[in-house]
């Protein structure tokens, strides 16, 4: 046997043995990152103080407070390409034990004070935190913008938030065409020139296959709608709904979740980990989920309460605080007890003054209309 038989014949099983070791070390990694893998959750104290039922006898109240780790809420964000104005704003409630989803519009009229910020629309929110964090030295003041907006809403909405996330439009569109595009009807002509934003709006009424371009130029039409912003966000429930279907029938393996999770974190400025899309992705679809995929009639879909109005020569919409406190309470409390009176307990969401933007947050929720739409109803006949 020459030297070199002899030197290979040490060798080999050690080089095979290596070998083996990094594969079960992919292995494993594979197992935990797509199999065992669930998010670190916030299991902590809320990040507001949770008031009891000043009607409870003393102690009838006294519920020691736990999360759930089966829901979790979201606040995702849409931005033109200036990034100055969030004229997208939702919460989104996904409950993986039931398979329901929840997701509420915020008007981008929506009043709200914030310190001593002159611009009292919540769609100037995100900019005013990414400003924030830019004047606190931040590295990333998009994300960390991201994160005080979510810590605020968090306090004054009484609800916690485990993810939020904001994208550009350039985002939106590649984040659509990742996914093929989306078939869907388009309920009218849609025609509006904007040069000063180099933005052409230009769809024709029908049944059709939205890319991203034409997706972006759907979503951002409001011209035509007689009630204007609100009449835009019903026709984002439509894409919504067509979008969701879309995601349910081409994306059916862990694959096609990590793709489109890539494309996410390319294009989503967010603390959302692409182990946590997947994770998500796979719930989404039923991986893993003994209740199986989320179907789209358990996908609810709502304006936020309130009405619009006029304030010092400005059109405002006024959140209904008896609502929207049934409404956090209801789909997008996780913990044990009720959070009913520990909303807005600092009445951000209305002036001090008094006018009648207090008369229509104070006002009783049975003169408010909500309607609670499901995508698979609107993904089939559209909105009534």
């Amino acid at each position: 046997m020459s030297g070199f038989q002899k030197f290979a014949k040490k060798l080999l099983p050690r080089i095979g043995a290596v070998l083996m070791a990094a594969l079960a070390g992919v292995g494993l990694f594979f197992v935990n990152y797509f199999i065992l893998y669930t998010p670190d959750i916030k299991t902590e104290a809320p990040n507001f103080e949770i008031q009891k039922d000043p009607n409870a006898a003393e102690g009838e109240d006294d519920t020691t407070v736990e999360a759930s780790d089966k829901i979790f809420n979201f606040l995702i964000m849409g931005h033109d390409r200036a990034a100055s104005l969030t004229d997208v704003i939702m919460l989104v409630n996904y409950n993986t034990e039931v398979q329901r989803i929840t997701v509420m519009q915020f008007p981008r009229d929506t009043y709200i004070e914030v310190d001593d910020y002159y611009y009292h629309k919540v769609n100037g929110l995100y900019n005013y935190c990414v400003k924030q964090a830019r004047d606190d030295g931040s590295k990333n003041p998009e994300r960390d913008g991201c994160k005080l907006m979510e810590e605020y809403l968090e306090k004054n909405l009484a609800m916690t938030i485990h993810y939020s996330a904001v994208m550009d439009l350039d985002g939106f569109g590649n984040i659509v065409n990742a996914i093929g595009g989306v078939d869907m009807y388009v309920p009218m002509d849609m025609y509006y020139p904007d040069p000063e934003q180099n933005l052409l709006i230009n769809l024709k009424e029908g049944y059709q296959h939205l890319d991203g371009d034409a997706a972006e130029q759907f979503v951002r039409y409001r011209a035509g709608y007689p009630t204007g912003d609100i009449g835009r966000g019903d026709a984002q429930k439509i894409f919504m709904s067509a979008f969701l279907d879309k995601v349910l029938s081409s994306i059916t393996d862990v694959n096609t979740v990590t793709t489109l999770a890539q494309n996410l974190v390319t294009y989503v400025e967010s603390d959302i980990t692409p182990a946590d899309i997947v994770y998500f992705g796979k719930q989404f679809i039923g991986i893993g989920n003994k209740e199986g995929a989320v179907q789209l009639s358990n996908v609810k879909m709502m304006t936020m309460p309130g009405k619009a109005t006029m304030y010092n020569g400005l059109s405002y919409y006024v959140m209904n605080k008896d609502y929207m406190s049934y409404i956090i309470n209801e789909y997008y409390n996780i913990y044990n007890t009720s959070v009913l009176w520990s909303f807005d307990v600092n009445e951000v969401f209305v002036t001090d003054a008094n006018c009648q933007l207090r008369n229509l947050y104070f006002e009783d929720k049975d003169e408010v209309s909500l309607t609670i739409y499901n995508a698979g109803s609107l993904d089939e006949n559209g909105l009534p």
